[in-house]
């Protein structure tokens, strides 16, 4: 029996990390805390702001790849040496934790318990996410998240919206969803395709005899609100004659003979009302239809700004719950009023047909919404939208895709409505009511019971909640704005937007410097992570059996930017590459258990090539991260890891193994792979959470850290020496690499020839190569390596098998080997049973 240096380690090649408690409690200690969140210590800030979720249920998939971005992003940054706080953020306001509320029983009657009921609830939900996000490796300040149900914050919202200029109380249409009970932000509404009515309905001139505008509506039931008929100026509108009448709509290409009909200046009579109305130009108005187009401003916004020039105001026709208050149509359904008014105006009906059309649905209920001219609260976007588009350039998007997408939403928004009618919320305080006032001044204290203490009271959007977190938040705590805003691509409309909006309106400029945007998950075939796919599987579940690092890996090894696809396949893979992860720094530590971890210099040129790698293995990894492409860096990763453990690590076993223990060549090898595990424990803190605070802690009770926990820990701290050569040596290694895979494409012909492995060959290339590479032909495994002098430098290496003897021990070929062991192992090998016998 041999002596060899062989050590076996406690790093599992896999770990589920079924238990974090040790991890979680090691990451809330107060020095790493402190490190990480609250002290800068003289470091350059980086801000990165969470958007908060809404607190409401279980995490899925989505949850897991949007704090794990933003987790990477903030450990990326202070390997770097940043103070990258990570303070973590809850929307607990609104109307999906109202409705779990009533489902609990709970009444609305009885607003103070209600909202009692409201915040417990919205507590509850919010220690359910926070432990689950901790479980992923989330590394926030936990212990200083920010909520916007705090009475602080939520009195430090209602001020706020008092102060913001362009904020108006007005009477105008607005979408109304009657599932919410409330209006909606146009951020809420999404548009899908719906079949309607498409009526052309007959409008007499007046000062005319039989003679009808064709007016269009695919809204028949807004016709007893109508104030005007609206043309576009640019058009041409012709007389038609039919069966007697003198038919106007918009000219048609097969129709280039038909007379003029002058519209300017001209009154109609309304068919339901019998009132005249103008006839007004509006830009809005398209071919589609006739051309001419039925004005209710009650009922739309086009509608509503065109009569407002012209002084014909809205006036409110429906309740709350979608029916009719006018006298004679009193309790009609929307359904209802459109029989009523097909009934009352037959007569002048022209056609009524269906139509396929984009209708607006409100985006938590997926169900049609109606306009409904109610009192509000407007943010008027007139000159708010364009310093907020001026703001927008000098902003980052990653992707470049992203700053079209948020202007064009900007440029295409009406005025913001920031009043709901629901109970939970934050307070929206009229600053010229003293009651208002009077309540609100006890927010800071008692929270949104004291503003509901006196019967119900409206509450702000939801959205103007977690768009002002730029003021009570960021510039509360660091007194400045952040450095990048990262969330799914759907928050272009959502707190992108209003996060700009609230901030440009307040000082013109953008509250991010730089806005990131990830894809959704979806499944092998390109579906939607959903309940009704039967496809979705709750995270928890998932982390029963899968490491929270190999959904952060698989997170970070694609595109983020695109949809992420979930499927046993990709999980199988990601598995697998985390198992080469973890066993590349095992190797690491199971040769380093007899290292005493002080410096020692190198002279072997494979060792100098290998520190070259890991530098450039830094550089690029960094680079990558610095522009969020950590597909990228997840990839620098990988391919160091699979390239080290087929090259680097089998050319420096025997060192490794067959030396004596304090061999200067196995000591000087030791070195290069304490600076591999140390430089790779810090790459990968950012992706794999766990495992590198499990690698991490070992080394800790090695003593070569001193940290409390990896995420302290910084790139600087790994000190790899310079090396002046190292272009050089990477050019040899490269060239080295490409001889060795000549080489093992040959062994694989000679298998049959009794040809095994490259141990077995004796390689001769042109003297040349060997002056440029050296011992790094040592990566090459062979038997020998000769170099011919005469031979031309571009001339193809020579492989034979060789015919000296393996030694037993090393099991490399060596001329000297006979019987016994090679020269070498004989030596320390007898002084190893020499030792083993004083003992």
């Amino acid at each position: 029996m041999y002596k060899l240096n062989l050590f076996k380690h406690g790093l599992p090649l896999n770990a589920v990390h079924t238990d974090k408690s040790a991890y979680l409690q090691r990451w809330r200690l107060p020095a790493v805390v402190r490190d990480l969140h609250r002290e800068q210590a003289g470091r350059p800030l980086f801000l990165l702001h969470d958007g908060p979720p809404y607190a409401n249920g279980s995490l899925h998939l989505g949850h897991a790849v949007n704090k794990g971005l933003k987790d990477t992003v903030v450990k990326f940054k202070r390997l770097q040496g940043c103070f990258a706080p990570y303070v973590p953020g809850f929307d607990c306001h609104g109307l999906p934790v109202e409705l779990e509320v009533e489902r609990q029983g709970q009444r609305k009657e009885q607003p103070l318990a209600f909202v009692a009921a409201c915040r417990a609830y919205a507590q509850s939900q919010v220690d359910l996410q926070t432990a689950q996000f901790q479980a992923l490796g989330v590394a926030a300040d936990w212990d200083q998240r920010y909520l916007t149900m705090d009475p602080a914050f939520e009195a430090g919202a209602a001020q706020w919206f008092q102060r913001l200029p362009g904020v108006v109380q007005r009477l105008r249409p607005v979408h109304w969803c009657p599932a919410c009970g409330s209006s909606l932000a146009e951020a809420e509404v999404e548009y899908q395709t719906k079949v309607g009515d498409s009526l052309v309905v007959l409008f007499p001139v007046e000062g005319e005899t039989s003679v009808f505008l064709e007016v269009w509506t695919t809204t028949p039931y807004t016709l007893p609100a109508n104030k005007a008929v609206a043309y576009h100026p640019a058009l041409e509108y012709v007389a038609v004659q039919v069966g007697g009448r003198t038919h106007v709509r918009v000219r048609r290409p097969d129709e280039p003979d038909l007379p003029v009909f002058p519209l300017a200046g001209r009154e109609v009579r309304s068919p339901y009302t019998g009132q005249t109305v103008p006839v007004l130009p509006a830009d809005f108005v398209s071919r589609a239809g006739t051309g001419l187009v039925h004005m209710a401003p009650a009922f739309g916004m086009d509608d509503f700004r065109v009569c407002e020039q012209y002084g014909l105001e809205a006036e409110p026709f429906l309740d709350e719950a979608g029916r009719f208050m006018n006298e004679e149509m009193a309790g009609m359904t929307l359904a209802q009023a459109r029989d009523h008014v097909l009934e009352r105006v037959a007569a002048l009906v022209v056609t009524l047909d269906t139509l396929e059309h984009e209708y607006p649905h409100c985006w938590r209920h997926k169900t049609p919404v109606f306009f409904r001219a109610s009192e509000e609260w407007f943010l008027d976007l007139t000159q708010t939208r364009e310093r907020a588009l001026q703001a927008l350039a000098s902003v980052n998007f990653v992707p470049a895709t992203g700053r079209e997408r948020l202007s064009s939403m900007l440029q295409g928004r009406g005025a913001w409505c920031v009043s709901r009618n629901r109970l939970w919320g934050t307070p929206l305080a009229d600053p010229e009511n003293p009651d208002d006032q009077r309540l609100l001044a006890r927010v800071a204290q008692e929270g949104v019971a004291a503003w509901q203490s006196e019967g119900p009271r409206r509450t702000l959007d939801v959205w103007f909640d977690s768009g002002v977190t730029h003021q009570l938040v960021l510039m509360q705590r660091f007194g400045r704005m952040a450095d990048v805003y990262l969330e799914g691509a759907d928050q272009h409309r959502g707190w992108f937007q209003s996060s700009l909006l609230t901030c440009a309106a307040h000082s013109g400029a953008a509250p991010y410097a730089q806005v990131v945007t990830h894809g959704f998950v979806v499944d092998g075939q390109g579906q939607k992570f959903s309940k009704s796919n039967k496809n979705y599987q709750p995270l928890d579940q998932l982390l029963q059996t899968l490491s929270p690092d190999v959904l952060r890996l698989w997170t970070l090894q694609q595109d983020f930017t695109r949809e992420l696809k979930f499927s046993p396949e990709a999980v199988a893979l990601t598995q697998e590459r985390y198992r080469k992860l973890r066993n590349t720094m095992r190797f690491c530590l199971q040769n380093l258990q007899d290292f005493d971890w002080q410096p020692v210099s190198l002279h072997h040129p494979l060792d100098w090539a290998q520190v070259a790698l890991l530098r450039r293995l830094q550089t690029r990894v960094c680079v990558a991260a610095e522009q969020y492409d950590f597909a990228a860096a997840v990839a620098h990763l990988l391919h160091f890891a699979e390239e080290t453990s087929s090259h680097y690590f089998p050319a420096i076993k025997d060192a490794l193994y067959c030396e004596r223990a304090e061999a200067p060549r196995r000591r000087q090898v030791q070195q290069v792979l304490a600076w591999q595990v140390r430089l790779l424990v810090r790459l990968l803190a950012p992706v794999l959470a766990f495992s590198s605070e499990e690698v991490f802690q070992y080394l800790r009770e090695a003593g070569a850290e001193s940290h409390e926990s990896v995420l302290q820990a910084t790139l600087q701290e790994v000190l790899l020496p310079e090396d002046v050569q190292a272009h050089e040596r990477l050019a040899a290694y490269e060239e080295a690499l490409g001889l060795k895979a000549a080489l093992y494409r040959w062994v694989e012909t000679q298998r049959e020839a009794g040809v095994k492995s490259a141990a077995q060959v004796e390689v001769t290339v042109p003297q040349a190569v060997v002056r440029r590479a050296g011992a790094i032909l040592e990566v090459l495994a062979a038997a020998a390596v000769q170099a011919v002098p005469d031979r031309q430098e571009q001339a193809a290496p020579d492989f034979r098998p060789t015919r000296w003897l393996a030694c037993p021990c090393c099991r490399r070929h060596d001329p000297a080997v006979t019987t016994s062991l090679c020269p070498r192992c004989l030596e320390v090998q007898a002084e190893a049973w020499a030792q083993a016998g004083a003992k």
